[in-house]
């Protein structure tokens, strides 16, 4: 019987070595060669959009798509930092148990919590560009960032630090702030704003490109490193299983 239990182990991580490495060969060919390439044509698409001063703006069809760098000015702060637009956050912290019984290093993530970007006025080239209010916007860039901490004693690492369950991080620009506004011509006049970056135009560009390039590298890195884990877990599971046989653990 313990011959035969030995077999199934070995076969049994065998077969998960395998799936292993192919479970990362597949998710490094997706950053690679499916989400890389859609970074890449969208930076394309945004570096591409002619430059519009505020008249030429105005004067676009609705639905076009706009890309346009200024300052905000004359927006009424909606938080005590001065905050004219933000979106804020929550800490969540998830903890898992492996089949041993015992606890995995937490993990958090941030889940959305509030958004908050009403109609803002852009200095442009030329004049004025108002946005429209919207729900739903990326935010990047050069932002302002603060995080009020939870009183949780359950907490998971955040830029090197613990931090508790619960905290709450605000995102947001304040008037003063060079942004560039991504997004399309509204039918009531100004833009419907899908991405604020912190910055102009150029940097945005050079931040989606950047991102397309890392995610292409990763990728690749998962790909040429799926066959060694793979080989290193069914290796393991064999001669592993087989040396503790020999030693009679």
């Amino acid at each position: 019987m313990n011959l035969f239990r030995g077999i199934q182990e070995r076969v049994s991580g065998a077969v998960f070595g395998g799936i292993a490495g192919v479970g990362m060969f597949l998710c490094g060919a997706l950053l690679a060669f499916v989400i890389s390439p859609q970074q890449a044509l969208e930076w394309r698409r945004i570096q591409s959009l002619p430059e519009l001063d505020a008249n030429g703006i105005q004067a676009a069809s609705s639905g076009q798509e706009i890309a346009m760098s200024g300052y905000l000015a004359g927006n009424s702060a909606l938080t005590e930092d001065g905050l004219v637009a933000y979106q804020k956050h929550q800490w969540a912290v998830r903890t898992s148990t492996t089949d041993d019984g015992e606890t995995t290093t937490p993990s958090g993530s941030w889940e959305s919590l509030e958004t908050n970007i009403p109609v803002l006025n852009v200095n442009v080239s030329g004049g004025t560009v108002s946005t429209v209010a919207a729900t739903s916007v990326k935010l990047g860039g050069s932002y302002q960032e603060s995080i009020e901490q939870g009183s949780s004693a359950v907490t998971a690492d955040y830029d090197g630090s613990p931090l508790p369950e619960g905290s709450i991080r605000t995102q947001g620009f304040r008037d003063g702030d060079l942004v560039t506004i991504v997004g399309n011509k509204s039918s009531v006049g100004g833009v419907t704003p899908d991405r604020i970056f912190g910055g102009d135009r150029n940097q945005l560009v050079e931040d989606i490109r950047g991102g397309a390039r890392a995610l292409f590298a990763s990728g690749v890195g998962m790909m040429i490193c799926a066959p060694i884990l793979a080989t290193a877990i069914i290796v393991g599971s064999i001669f592993g299983r087989r040396r503790r046989g020999m030693l009679g653990t």
